[in-house]
């Protein structure tokens, strides 16, 4: 009897520590939101679309504006990388937002070519992680 309450001990104690590391709140960070973008940013300048399409929230991914957002950021003068600056303004995390989403504004530019893009892309804090388009 004693062996099985031990056992079930360590069982909810695998189960709590697997829940808390799934859903902890240790990225929830302006600096993981802007390392998020940046990576979604880059891999979609070098064509790495299968990656990139990793990063999109699950309301983005079952959403029909999901080419739509894709296409925003496949732009034939932005993949030149070598002169490729990312420069984000600013990441808005509202304190009160039940939803998890946030805001981030930057400009995307390209040095050779003169191209700038200005962008504001919601993000959404889910599964431990932020995740673009809210």
């Amino acid at each position: 009897m004693k062996n099985k309450w031990i056992h079930h001990s360590w069982i909810f104690l695998l189960g709590l520590f697997l829940f808390y590391g799934c859903y902890s709140n240790r990225n929830k960070t302006e600096e993981r939101a802007k390392e998020r973008v940046t990576q979604f940013i880059l891999y979609m300048t070098t064509n790495q679309f299968e990656a990139a399409e990793k990063l999109l929230s699950s309301e983005m991914i079952d959403s029909e504006n999901k080419e739509l957002f894709l296409s925003n950021f496949d732009d034939w003068q932005l993949k030149d990388t070598a002169n490729l600056k990312i420069d984000i303004q600013e990441v808005f995390i509202p304190k009160k937002e039940k939803k998890n989403r946030a805001l981030v504004s930057m400009i995307i530019s390209n040095v050779n070519n003169d191209f700038s893009k200005v962008v504001s892309m919601p993000i959404r804090f889910e599964k431990g992680d932020w995740f673009l388009g809210a």
